[in-house]
């Protein structure tokens, strides 16, 4: 791959999210791990996520709030507007924080690095970077602070990438630059075998496959954004997630299946999904490839502020629709092809993919569920 930059010392992209930007001692734990880059000689560019969560000023839920206390039904477009203002705030902020504290710094919005996504708000997906300011800034001897989660569509209007996104704005910069490694991190000590809040004993894996850990994500976890994996793809970046608030190393995404042999099961869940059922049958995937296809009659979707945009949408297409909340799944992934599945009472196994267990069941079930298959894969390990 030709190289696009020509620095010496090697690039490295720390993403922190909103937990690791939310308080004045949370900042500093993050600006100690830039400062120990820094003073090892690497080239830095930080990717920041709105400050804090759900409740806290800037964070995205609240933005959100700020627009469904007005109406439910808002236009997407508006809503990019509204809820990119929190990254654009974070990464001045900081950037102005780095200043502070002896750390030449500016900041940078989607759009000003160069970032540029089709034209689908809430969602959008990047569809190619112009680094040429942000290599302008590194060579000046400084370090550029983007704002995640947000670029620009052809005619300038803000797009944000949805839910996760900055983990995809600062994989796809590392590309776009030839970074070194990508670091993302966040309050907790990298990806986890399962949702600790729901398995106690879940533990953390030194090493996971990019096939598993998109697997993973695709499945509903939390640990980084499927489109971020994807973006390392023909790069073959290395990612590494690591904790703000200690010296762990964290979890580290390899490419390279040959140079590692590991076997081990994670589970990955997804809540608060909204059963859909129509008459007739139909592919859900050609007209809605982000919903989860249960059968030719009955698909999930998300139960988000876009939700019932997308049923009105659906009204249009199909005609009427029955719909029902409260629905989950839980997936078993597997580093190869799934291993026999085992019976789950009051479940149903949907459709996945080849190294994927999924089972459909309802949100009141879900830890017992989750209990039982851990239990049961524990013991194959």
């Amino acid at each position: 791959m030709k190289k696009i930059n020509n620095f010496t010392n090697p690039i490295i992209v720390m993403k922190f999210g909103g937990t690791s930007l939310r308080d004045k001692e949370s900042r500093s734990q993050a600006l100690q791990h830039i400062c120990n880059h820094y003073k090892s000689g690497k080239q830095i560019v930080v990717v920041v996520s709105a400050m804090g969560r759900k409740g806290e000023p800037y964070a995205t839920d609240t933005l959100i709030s700020l627009m469904k206390n007005v109406g439910e039904s808002i236009d997407p477009a508006e809503l990019d507007s509204v809820i990119s203002i929190g990254e654009t705030l974070s990464a001045a902020y900081f950037s102005h924080l780095l200043c502070q504290n002896g750390l030449a710094s500016e900041s940078f919005s989607g759009s000003k690095a160069g970032i540029v996504t089709d034209n689908n708000p809430g969602n959008a997906e990047i569809l190619k970077i112009d680094p040429l300011r942000l290599l302008s800034s590194l060579k000046l001897g400084k370090i550029p602070v983007v704002a995640g989660f947000q670029g620009v569509n052809s005619e300038g209007d803000i797009r944000t990438l949805g839910r996760g996104g900055s983990d995809t704005s600062a994989v796809a910069l590392g590309s776009a630059i030839d970074a070194e490694l990508v670091e993302i991190y966040s309050d907790v000590d990298g990806i986890a075998n399962c949702d600790p809040s729901i398995i106690p004993e879940a533990s953390y894996m030194d090493y996971v496959s990019l096939p598993q850990v998109l697997s993973m994500a695709n499945e509903g976890s939390k640990v980084i954004h499927p489109r971020a994996i994807q973006a390392s793809i023909k790069s073959k970046t290395t990612i590494v997630l690591r904790n703000t608030f200690n010296k762990n190393k964290g979890t580290t995404i390899f490419h390279d299946t040959s140079k590692y042999n590991i076997s081990q099961f994670a589970l990955a869940h997804r809540l608060e999904m909204t059963l859909i059922k129509i008459k007739r049958k139909t592919d859900f995937k050609k007209d809605f490839p982000e919903m989860i296809m249960i059968d030719e009659k009955r698909c999930l979707l998300k139960n988000d502020v876009y939700l019932e945009r997308k049923i009105n949408e659906l009204k249009q297409i199909y005609g009427p629709i029955s719909k029902e909340k409260d629905w989950a799944t839980i997936s078993v992934i597997f580093d190869k092809p799934a291993k026999k599945s085992t019976k789950v009472p009051g479940t149903e196994i949907i459709p996945s993919s080849e190294n994927v267990i999924c089972y459909l069941l309802k949100e009141n079930i879900l830890a017992a569920s989750m209990r039982f298959l851990f239990n049961h894969y524990q013991l194959l390990f």
